[in-house]
């Protein structure tokens, strides 16, 4: 067996792991309290193969422990503060506002249509500035002023950002989850530094199923970038995208995530 397929079993393992282990763990509460009913009156039988927990009470506890592992990795970085969190507005605040060509008076630069001319990105993209960061929360203009333009991991510098701002969508917690379980499974243990780690979402959530619907995401429209004062964005195609997770040490021998999010095919998306 390939190291490769190795390590895919045993991020599978280990995802069966956890649930058996959230189930097991659950019924062996339950079990210690019908332990203390002495009257055989009270006690619960169980047939053969009959579990204690609904199939409500599964889902319960395995949305709890989701909820739960999320939490930890916004402790770890800020994947889910930029990439799961945030809402629509939120990603499209974060591509700021598209910067024109300014002539050496401060005026626009026309084009030979007499369109406004704008400074662009590699593959035609459009530049921005005064990006607002999704990790400093909502409403982040109104409570921070020019202060929200700058990076929530560090005020010294502006906040950055691709051509494109994506996440996954809200709901996706249990999503997010387990790509960075699939992510980790991809980790070099003889790497020292900080690894970037590229899959498939198929490889993460297995072959069937639509994937990229679990993505959202806008880039400001290359064609028309602004009508009057507002920016016109388009929304991201994730068919055949990809997933860019990245992890550093944490100093106990194994590694935080630093951000995850899905990388759309710049040829869709023009």
């Amino acid at each position: 067996m390939s190291k490769a397929m190795a390590r895919g079993h045993r991020s599978i393992g280990h995802g069966l792991d956890i649930t058996r282990k959230n189930i097991d763990d659950a019924e062996e509460a339950i079990r210690k309290n019908l332990r203390r009913h002495h009257d055989e009156r009270d006690a619960v039988h169980l047939k053969l193969g009959q579990r204690v927990l609904g199939e409500d009470d599964f889902r319960a506890k395995h949305k709890k422990r989701v909820t739960e592992r999320v939490d930890d990795l916004r402790n770890q970085g800020h994947g889910p503060q930029r990439h799961l969190d945030p809402t629509d507005d939120m990603l499209k605040d974060r591509l700021g506002k598209p910067s024109q060509v300014l002539d050496g008076n401060g005026n626009p630069v026309l084009d030979a249509d007499g369109k406004p001319r704008y400074h662009r990105l590699e593959g035609g993209y459009v530049q921005s500035n005064d990006k607002i960061d999704p990790a400093h929360g909502p409403n982040a203009k109104e409570r921070l002023g020019q202060d929200a333009h700058m990076d929530a991991e560090d005020l010294s510098r502006k906040h950055k950002c691709d051509a494109f701002s994506t996440g996954f969508k809200p709901d996706q917690d249990e999503a997010f989850m387990h790509a960075d379980i699939h992510g980790r499974s991809l980790l070099n243990p003889d790497e020292s530094g900080r690894q970037a780690i590229r899959f498939a979402p198929e490889d993460a959530w297995g072959p069937d199923g639509n994937h990229h619907e679990k993505f959202r995401g806008f880039y400001i429209d290359p064609d028309k970038p602004l009508t009057g004062g507002n920016v016109n964005y388009k929304p991201v195609d994730f068919r055949e995208a990809g997933m860019l997770a990245i992890y550093d040490p944490d100093g106990n021998g194994g590694h935080k995530l630093v951000t995850m999010y899905p990388e759309p095919k710049r040829d869709r998306n023009k």
